[in-house]
C-alpha cells in the first residue's frame, strides 16, 4: 500500500511535547493500568497467545504485560527519550517476547501481520485526515484476517467540562521529576483538548513557562468515530466504558450515560470483510 503523504502541520506539536514528557516523567514499571490493558485485551480478543503491535508504546510498560503473559509483542514510539527504555526492556527474558522499534507510525514499514493492534491514551493526534490514514495502515498493512484494534478515544464532553481548570500538582508519583501546573483548555472549532504540563521551579515555587508542553487532542463522540471510519476499511464492534458495553441508546439513557463524564472510551475495531 502507498504510503499518503503526511500534513506536518497538524503535527508540529507531537514531537516536542512526547520527548518532553519523557523528560519530565520516568518509566513508572508495570502498574495496574497495565494490567488492566493486558486483561482487556485478552477479554475482547482472547486468550491468544497473540501477535501484538502497540503503537505510541511509551516507555513500554503495557507491552511488557502482554509480552510477560506470552504474547509477542512489537512496541512502537518515535520519542527517543521513551523509546530508549522499551529497548531496554526488550533485552529481559520474557515469557513471550517484546521488540521495541523507535519510529513514526506513519511513515514505519514493518511487513508484517498481527492479530491485535492496541493504541492506548492517545489516538487523535492531528487532524482527521491523519486518523484515516493511520486506521487505513491498521487495516490494510497491519491486522491479519480475523484480527481486531483496540483503541482508547477521547470523547469531547468530559473535557468541554473541565476547560479553564488550573492546578498545581506535587511529585505524588516517584516518577516525576517536577512538582507541575496543569491546565485544560479546548478548542471548539477543531474539538480537541488542550492539556498543557508546566514543570514548577523548586526554588521559586514558580512556572518555568519556557518548560511548558501542550498535547492537542482530537475528541470524537461515537457518531464522529462511526463517520471517521467510513472508506479506512475497518468496521465498528464495540464501545465500552470501564468494560461496560454501550450503543447510542433510547432517549430515556441519555441523563445518565457514561459518556458525559468520561475522558475517553474504547474502541474495539476490525478489518471490514
Amino acid at each position: 500500500m502507498a504510503t499518503e503523504t503526511v500534513d506536518e502541520s497538524t503535527l508540529a506539536w507531537v514531537k516536542p511535547y512526547y520527548t518532553g514528557a519523557g523528560e519530565y516523567w520516568d518509566p513508572t514499571g508495570v502498574e495496574q493500568q497495565h494490567l488492566d490493558r493486558l486483561a482487556t485485551m485478552v477479554r475482547l480478543c482472547g486468550p491468544g497467545p497473540h501477535r501484538v503491535l502497540e503503537l505510541g508504546a511509551g516507555t513500554g510498560e503495557a507491552a511488557v504485560a502482554m509480552a510477560d503473559a506470552g504474547h509477542s509483542v512489537v512496541a512502537l514510539d518515535f520519542s527517543p527519550t521513551r523509546a530508549n527504555n522499551i529497548e531496554l526492556l526488550a533485552r529481559e527474558k520474557r515469557k513471550g517476547d517484546l521488540t521495541a522499534i523507535r519510529a513514526d507510525f506513519y511513515t514505519v514499514d514493518l511487513n508484517r501481520e498481527f492479530d491485535v493492534v492496541c493504541y492506548w491514551d492517545g489516538f487523535g493526534v492531528g487532524s482527521d485526515s491523519d486518523q484515516r490514514r493511520l486506521l487505513k495502515r491498521i487495516a490494510h498493512e497491519w491486522l491479519k484476517p480475523g484480527g481486531c484494534a483496540l483503541v482508547d478515544v477521547f470523547s469531547p464532553f468530559r473535557w468541554v467540562n473541565e476547560t479553564g481548570k488550573v492546578w498545581n500538582l506535587d511529585r505524588n508519583h516517584p516518577s516525576h521529576r517536577f512538582a507541575q501546573r496543569r491546565s485544560f483548555d479546548y478548542d471548539p472549532i477543531n474539538s480537541r483538548f488542550l492539556d498543557t504540563w508546566c514543570p514548577i521551579d523548586d526554588a521559586t515555587g514558580k512556572p518555568n513557562e519556557s518548560m511548558a508542553i501542550t498535547q492537542k487532542i482530537r475528541c470524537y463522540t461515537p457518531g464522529d468515530l462511526q463517520l471517521l471510519l467510513e472508506g479506512t476499511g475497518l468496521t465498528l464492534e464495540i464501545m465500552e466504558i470501564n468494560e461496560v458495553a454501550f450503543t447510542g441508546g433510547s432517549l430515556t439513557e441519555t441523563k445518565t450515560h457514561p459518556l458525559w463524564t468520561a475522558w475517553s472510551y474504547l474502541a474495539k475495531l476490525s478489518v471490514k470483510m
